[in-house]
């Protein structure tokens, strides 16, 4: 019981620390930060009593950038209500005083101020209900790096004077608990944050804006804290296109390979998302980070079109052609994408659009129209110099033309 109730203290403790510290920066922030007392509500690392909370936090935390509207700041008599939204669209009702604020950048990584006259009430649905009111309250945030890795800060903040803490809470994730009250009424309280980011994910390969064709590779470089063990990684591509990612002892990189030709031409978004977890009183508790890059697709594609003379050139679809490499035969029906190795063959129809027009020839033009390449033979094989024609040099594809005439 006695366990129980540090934890549960712990985790109304977590939502008051990360909402008035930040004060109106931080309201829509809420439910991220019901997140967070959501996960460390098993950990080890967090020590209670009735006056102080000190914890660390694995999350997302802000950056010194996003602190420098605090340069330097003074205001009087500031004062918030109304009803919002938190980030899901949960209704979320806010009454927000100050008597005064002084706040100021000290260093690019360091702030502090001091507060006087706080008296807040934030709720949000059915989650939780936070009332504290505090005479005064001094803050320091220093921004720094863990591991020389790893995003993070730490909180310190100190409310003295007539302090009064409520907080509420339903929906916890402790089995058997349906909801958990806290009451705090004195001259003195006390709390310590320390908040890292768990997980960094960073695409290496492809470059952002590059343009890929054919197997483009792809490299991630994946660090997570120590505390933390890797447990998932997934590689996918905005259309929809998965790829199996593997661990590569050698490199220290996680990669995969992406048949690019199969996902269309044009932008597209390669994704990376990395799944960090750790035991803690025997509840899982899961961290995840993300990396993409837009990338543009360029592969040569393969349209039919009918001669009708006179310049007069008729496109038109589903024509079938037979695709062969090595022991590999497949059936692709035009317009459709591809990558030109070397030695791969296709194969056009003799006839199509039920028998009233014949194969003329395969032809590659320029961006100008200038015929670089044709072959009357149904079968055309790709060498190195067809290959290449394919390609316009700057890395964008060109259209091999598969051309019918009337019988």
């Amino acid at each position: 019981m006695k366990r129980k109730r540090a934890v549960i203290v712990s985790l109304l403790c977590t939502i008051l620390a990360l909402t008035i510290l930040f004060g109106a920066w931080s309201l829509d922030r809420i439910s991220r930060a019901y997140n967070y007392a959501s996960q460390i509500t098993a950990t080890a690392a967090v020590t209670t009593s009735s006056t102080n909370l000190s914890l660390v936090l694995y999350g997302e935390p802000p950056t010194p950038q996003a602190m420098d509207i605090f340069q330097y700041v003074t205001a009087e008599n500031i004062e918030w209500k109304g009803t919002s939204t938190d980030q899901t669209g949960n209704p979320m009702n806010i009454a927000f005083k100050l008597s005064s604020v002084k706040f100021q950048k000290l260093t690019q990584d360091k702030f502090a101020g001091n507060a006087t006259g706080l008296d807040s009430h934030i709720s949000l649905n059915d989650l939780f209900d936070v009332l504290v009111k505090a005479d005064k309250i001094s803050v320091n945030v220093t921004f720094w790096t863990y591991l020389n890795t790893f995003p993070a800060f730490n909180v310190t903040g100190q409310l003295t004077g007539n302090v009064t803490v409520r907080l509420s809470l339903a929906v916890l994730p402790l089995f058997g608990l349906d909801a958990a009250l806290y009451e705090y009424k004195g001259d003195q309280f006390s709390i310590s944050i320390c908040m890292i980011k768990p997980m960094q994910v960073t695409i290496e390969k492809p470059a952002a804006g590059e343009t890929v064709s054919g197997d483009v590779p792809i490299q991630a470089l994946i660090k997570v804290v120590p505390a933390l063990t890797l447990e998932n990684v997934q590689c996918w591509v905005s259309n929809g296109w998965n790829m199996p990612i593997n661990y590569n002892v050698t490199s220290g990189l996680w990669e995969a390979v992406w048949p690019s030709y199969n996902s269309g031409n044009g932008p597209l978004d390669v994704h990376v998302r990395a799944t960090g977890v750790v035991w803690k009183s025997g509840q899982k508790i899961s961290y995840s980070g993300e990396d993409g890059k837009s990338v543009q697709v360029s592969n040569p594609w393969v349209n039919s079109y009918v001669d009708r003379g006179g310049g007069q050139m008729e496109m038109f679809g589903g024509l079938q052609v037979t695709l062969s490499i090595e022991s590999m035969t497949f059936m692709r029906q035009t317009t459709f994408n591809f990558y030109p190795w070397t030695g791969l063959s296709l194969t056009a129809d003799e006839y199509s659009m039920n028998g009233n027009v014949k194969f003329n020839c395969w032809r590659i033009c320029d961006e100008q129209g200038n015929i670089l390449f044709n072959s009357f033979d149904r079968t055309l094989t790709i060498s190195g110099t067809i290959s290449s024609e394919l390609f316009n040099g700057g890395g964008g594809a060109r259209e091999l033309q598969c051309i019918y005439v009337p019988v």
